[in-house]
């Protein structure tokens, strides 16, 4: 993951145009292929890594959930978008900010912490948990790590449970370019302006303010696999600068014809 640099209007430099904000519903999948850019070449086509033991190889087993129960086009599409990016064979770039850093959080909190407790309780009663439940034991594991900090297994379960930034930035994060210093600001005529529509459409506010970021950045699309986004995307792009992407192959058509020619 690279630092993205702003103009002095807090707009994007022009080095990393075209520009791609990736949304937290595109980020989430963008971070989970890792891995999956050592199997493809320039093309899209599986290859195997030449120093295969020096990789992490792929587990069997999930590959074969993967295939059964998932669409692997849309795994072999993640896998050529992390190989573009990481590899920087590609003038775009994909932009990410502070917004889908925070929700990766919240989503890894949700995710780890409901598999941690199938073993204990059982996938029948995970599965009726929202994020409200969730939520209410999150809170008691935070306290319990706050007076207890010599109890190992609370310990171990908050760790489990938090987003490891740092790692992630070497990782599924890789190949992303993020503004640290995002200058966010909504004032009347913003919401006077356009952001009232998304919300009359029932756009959650992250995904409003997801819209207004891209905007004030002067990113030259948004993308994400919301399908808010997909249904009302000609509504989007009449109001704001940006096109919007609806799917990874979209996001590589982008990147391909900002292809660098001495690749």
């Amino acid at each position: 993951m690279h630092t993205a640099k702003l103009n002095e209007d807090g707009t994007l430099q022009e080095v990393y145009k075209p520009a791609i904000y990736l949304d937290t519903n595109f980020l989430r999948q963008y971070y989970n292929a890792e891995g999956s850019e050592f199997y493809v070449d320039d093309d899209g086509n599986e290859v195997e890594p030449q120093l295969a033991s020096d990789f992490q190889k792929k587990d069997e087993r999930k590959q074969m959930l993967w295939d059964m129960i998932s669409k692997q086009d849309t795994y072999k599409d993640f896998a050529l978008l992390r190989h573009y990016a990481i590899n920087c064979l590609t003038k775009a770039s994909l932009i990410i900010t502070p917004i889908a850093v925070l929700e990766l959080f919240k989503l890894h909190a949700e995710v780890n912490f409901k598999e941690i407790c199938v073993d204990v309780v059982g996938i029948k009663r995970i599965q009726r948990w929202g994020d409200r439940e969730v939520g209410k034991h999150l809170t008691q594991l935070f306290k319990r790590s706050l007076s207890n900090e010599d109890q190992e297994s609370v310990r171990s379960v908050k760790q489990d449970c938090t987003f490891d930034l740092s790692f992630a930035e070497a990782h599924g994060l890789q190949g992303t370019f993020y503004v640290k210093d995002l200058r966010l600001r909504i004032t009347e005529v913003d919401v006077a302006n356009f952001l009232w529509v998304p919300s009359f459409l029932q756009f959650d506010a992250t995904d409003i303010i997801h819209i207004h970021a891209a905007q004030l950045l002067g990113c030259d699309y948004l993308a994400s696999l919301d399908r808010d986004f997909s249904r009302n995307r000609e509504i989007i792009e009449s109001f704001t600068k940006f096109k919007m992407l609806c799917s990874v192959k979209e996001v590589m058509d982008v990147m391909m014809r900002n292809r660098k020619q001495d690749t």
